[in-house]
Formats: C-alpha cells, sequence, structure tokens
C-alpha cells in the first residue's frame, strides 16, 4: 500500500507543478547551486543513475542515497572549476543507519565568489563585488533490498552584494529493484518557496528525474552497471543522461558517462572518473566538460565509514 501511496505522490506531484512553477522562462530560477552535481559519482555517469546509487556522497542531491547507508559514513565533496571565478564548493555530508530498516542524513553546502566584476545597465563597469550561497539539509529514507523510499527538507540562502534570497525546500523519491539485474526510481528535488530578490520574484530551481539502470555481473568479482536517466529543472529542456560503471570487487570504479543537455549541443560531453574504496577510506574522482565555460569541473570526494 505504502509503494502505490508513493508512486500516486509523485506522479500527482509532477502534474500540479505543471503550471507556474514548473514553466519557468530559460535561466529564470535562482539558488542553481542546489542542482550542480556535487557527488564524484554523479558528475562522472553524467547526472545518470538516480536508480543505482552506491555513495552515501549523492545524498547532497539525490535523497535516495541514504538506501545504501549501511554503516556510518562522513565525508567531504570538493569542486574545483576551470574557466570561472569559484573561489570555493563544498559541500559536507553524514549518513547513519537507524535501526535495520532505516537511515537519517544531513548535508551542509558552501559556494563563494570573489571580485566578481560588476556593471551597471549600459554595461560600463562599476566595481567587484562577491557572491555566496550556503544551505543545509536533513533527511530520512529507509533502506531495503528491494522497494526504498526518502524525503529530505533543505534551508538555503544565497547573497549578492548586499541583496539576500532565501529558500525553504524538499526532496522526495522512490526506487525500486525489480531484481539483482534491474532497478527504476523517480526523484522530485528543490520543491518549494523561494522568497523575492530586490523585490523580484524568484523561481526554486525544482527539477524531476527518472531512471533506470541495468547490472551486469560477470566473473566472480566484476559487475557492469549502466543507467539511462530523463531530467527536467523547471527552466530547461528536458534532458537525456547516460551513465556506467565498472566495478571490482566493490573496492575499485572505473565510471564515464554522457549528457544531451540542449538543443544545440554546447553542454553535451563525455564525462568521466573513478572510486576507490579501501578499508573505511572512501575516495572518489571525476572530470566534467563545461566547453560553454572553456573549462571543466574536478569533483573530488574524500570520505570515512566508522
Amino acid at each position: 500500500m505504502f509503494k502505490r501511496l508513493l508512486a500516486l505522490a509523485l506522479a500527482t506531484g509532477s502534474l500540479a507543478f505543471a503550471g507556474e512553477y514548473w514553466n519557468v522562462d530559460p535561466g529564470g530560477t535562482t539558488m542553481k547551486f542546489l542542482s550542480m552535481h556535487v557527488s564524484p559519482r554523479t558528475a562522472a555517469m553524467s547526472g545518470a543513475g538516480v536508480a543505482d546509487v552506491s555513495r552515501a556522497s549523492e545524498i547532497s542531491r539525490n535523497p535516495l542515497a541514504m538506501s545504501v547507508a549501511n554503516i556510518p559514513e562522513f565525508g567531504i565533496n570538493q569542486i574545483i572549476m576551470d574557466g570561472a571565478a569559484l573561489d570555493k564548493f563544498t559541500s559536507a555530508y553524514f549518513a547513519y543507519p537507524v535501526g535495520e530498516s532505516f537511515a537519517a542524513a544531513g548535508t551542509v553546502d558552501f559556494l563563494g565568489y570573489d571580485e566578481l566584476e560588476g556593471r551597471d545597465e549600459e554595461g560600463m563597469k562599476t566595481g567587484d563585488y562577491g557572491a555566496y550561497a550556503w544551505s543545509v539539509q536533513a533527511g530520512f529514507g529507509s533502506r531495503s533490498k528491494v522497494f526504498n523510499w526518502a524525503a529530505s527538507a533543505r534551508f538555503a540562502s544565497q547573497t549578492i552584494d548586499d541583496a539576500t534570497a532565501l529558500a525553504i525546500l524538499g526532496n522526495i523519491g522512490g526506487s525500486y529493484r525489480v531484481n539483482r539485474y534491474l532497478a527504476f526510481a523517480t526523484t522530485l528535488t528543490n520543491a518549494g518557496y523561494v522568497s523575492e530578490y530586490e523585490d523580484v520574484k524568484e523561481y526554486a530551481p525544482m527539477a524531476l528525474q527518472a531512471g533506470v539502470s541495468g547490472i551486469v555481473p560477470f566473473g566472480a568479482r566484476w559487475a557492469l552497471h549502466l543507467s539511462a536517466d530523463a531530467y527536467r529543472r523547471a527552466d530547461t529542456d528536458p534532458q537525456w543522461l547516460f551513465g556506467g560503471e565498472l566495478s571490482y570487487a566493490e573496492m575499485l570504479m572505473l565510471r564515464a558517462g554522457y549528457a544531451v543537455r540542449t538543443q544545440n549541443g554546447t553542454e553535451n560531453g563525455i564525462s568521466c572518473g573513478l572510486g576507490l574504496l579501501v578499508g573505511m577510506i572512501v575516495f572518489d574522482y571525476a572530470y566534467e566538460p563545461r566547453p560553454a565555460f572553456e573549462g571543466g569541473n574536478h569533483y573530488i570526494a574524500l570520505g570515512l565509514r566508522f
């Protein structure tokens, strides 16, 4: 019964946002950092794999990552951007199993810019300014071999020069593993309220993602994970995300992905990365090209399981 209720809630939620908040002008949402990839695993697979989470570091953007929190874990994700004036983007996370079937999790994100070039309405330079944003999140979800659900709440703030906007947002997701080879999942993220910014109405970067993943084990220790997802944020066209992960004994993972993000293909590109699990230490790295910004993003995550 609960499975049906959650499926109905997700379907109803997507239809409920089919109006003003779900059809925003291109680029018309604020606090877009809340929809950026944070986990190197997700970035390496170009955002695909919502139905096949394996790292607690994915919790910051995918509440269903709580389903893999079988032991306590704490870690930090760091993003380094080429071709941009980004000073730092850091995300800390923790996950903690609750009983035999549930998990709790939390994240803290911080994004900072310095010495941004300011210009007036006529395009004349007015001076440099700074900007920063942060968010805190807490969530609760299930840990099951077949069906999982998760929900989280987030408070976020964004300041540009002397103006600040606040947001209260929620995330929800459900997944179903048909068998050891096939899984489906859906998430609705960043749905909620954003305050006005300099007397201008703002819209949250609400997004709906659905995906299917296949797992093909071969040999005694190898497995190939393949994922295909559809993603849409309120101010973008639908995006098609494809990713794969080749794992050896759940100790070494090689990953790659491809995203079809825009009609003209300016943001399409092949991403890649790797992951290591050595004792209590979890390490992940990914590189994702961003041609529109004449560079790319480097993602690094370091976690400790205890």
